[in-house]
């Protein structure tokens, strides 16, 4: 039996989609600290954890379909993200008190947090104006989602859970039980 597309499953791949960019953004953060050997600063530790929070809110409605309390969760985490990015971005902007990591396309990856999650924040806002996407459908129609959603929105939670475990793992390496280094000078 074929799977019928409606609203809420349209909404569910591109939550899903979003999720993996925003993932992505983490995957590019690894790359920055294992391929061009610069380590995070704590501050950078606690952006991922925005993102995490951020792509896990959005995963969630993938797997589930879309609701309000799933996009809190998003919208929360983008919240805290902006929060942590922009004091980073606040710590470096007086000139001569340099700034942390090689800029990429000309502002460094703390700024380019900012704005994906000022962005998020915005996406998150917008989306919220349909209500149609919450509108829950019979058990009828609930059985004929297209089984590819379902194995996409997995797929999509199982990357969010290999960042968090990866993060856990790489931050307890670089910081120990204790306090992370203000200004860490090698890669784990």
């Amino acid at each position: 039996m074929q799977g019928t597309w409606n609203t809420r499953e349209i909404v569910r791949v591109f939550n899903g989609i979003g999720a993996l960019v925003v993932f992505g953004v983490i995957f590019g953060a690894y790359g920055f600290q294992f391929i061009l050997l610069e380590p995070p600063c704590p501050l950078c530790l606690l952006i991922r954890l925005g993102m995490i929070a951020t792509g896990f809110g959005l995963a969630l409605n993938a797997l589930y379909g879309p609701r309000p309390l799933h996009y809190g969760f998003a919208l929360l985490g983008s919240i805290f993200g902006a929060s942590v990015a922009l004091r980073q971005v606040l710590l470096h902007v007086v000139p001569g008190t340099g700034s942390y990591g090689d800029p990429v396309f000309g502002f460094h990856l703390y700024t380019w947090a900012f704005v994906v999650f000022m962005t998020m924040i915005i996406a998150i806002a917008v989306v919220l104006f349909f209500p149609a996407q919450f509108e829950v459908p019979n058990k009828r129609a609930a059985a004929k989602i297209p089984p590819i959603v379902k194995k996409f929105a997995v797929f999509v939670v199982a990357v969010g859970m290999f960042l968090c475990a990866a993060n856990f793992i790489t931050t307890l390496l670089e910081c120990g039980a204790g306090a992370c280094p203000d200004n860490p000078t090698k890669v784990i």
